[in-house]
């Protein structure tokens, strides 16, 4: 799927597709779900509870792929380093990275800001940006500087002002009884 990915990036304008999708990914690792988000899809024969375990699974898979893909610019070397890294920790070191974020929460924030700066270096290498981006000068370097801080700063910052809008709602909403 990574390959794929690498290839199709090659396209006029995915580049930026990519990056905006890989913004919203490391936004929502930062932002608390809502209440009913957790919610479990339910099927009701084994075919059918196959098939929202593919997707689900295809659809876990997308942030890696694109965080992969992303960060090697079209570098099959990159790609499969990152596959030899991501792909043992994501299968093998799960249970042990969920007890390091448990314990140090800031790790979230720390991949959302890793996510996010990949994310601006995918807009900021979409080759339809190029006369904005690419030629030397003030203006240029100031655009692909401000691309990367706005991206950074601001999924950050959306993330902890989305968690602390919806911590304060909870916290103003009464207990429900059921």
């Amino acid at each position: 799927m990574t390959v794929g990915v690498v290839w199709l990036l090659k396209i006029p304008g995915l580049m930026l597709v990519g990056g905006l999708g890989l913004l919203w990914i490391a936004f929502r690792l930062l932002a608390d779900a809502p209440d009913d988000a957790h919610a479990k899809p339910s099927a009701s024969t084994f075919w059918g509870a196959m098939k929202v375990i593919v997707i689900a699974d295809a659809l876990m898979g997308v942030d890696n792929v694109l965080g992969v893909a992303g960060a090697a610019h079209g570098s099959m070397a990159l790609v499969v380093i990152g596959l030899l890294v991501s792909v043992p920790i994501v299968v093998f070191g799960s249970s042990v990275v969920l007890k390091l974020v448990e314990r140090f929460p800031f790790i979230i924030t720390l991949g959302a800001a890793v996510l996010a700066y990949t994310a601006a270096r995918m807009i900021v290498g979409e080759p339809l940006l190029d006369p904005l981006f690419d030629p030397e000068g003030g203006w240029h370097a100031l655009a692909r500087t401000g691309t990367h801080v706005l991206a950074v700063a601001g999924v950050l910052g959306l993330g902890w002002w989305t968690t602390r809008k919806a911590s304060a709602a909870r916290e103003a909403s009464p207990p429900r009884l059921y």
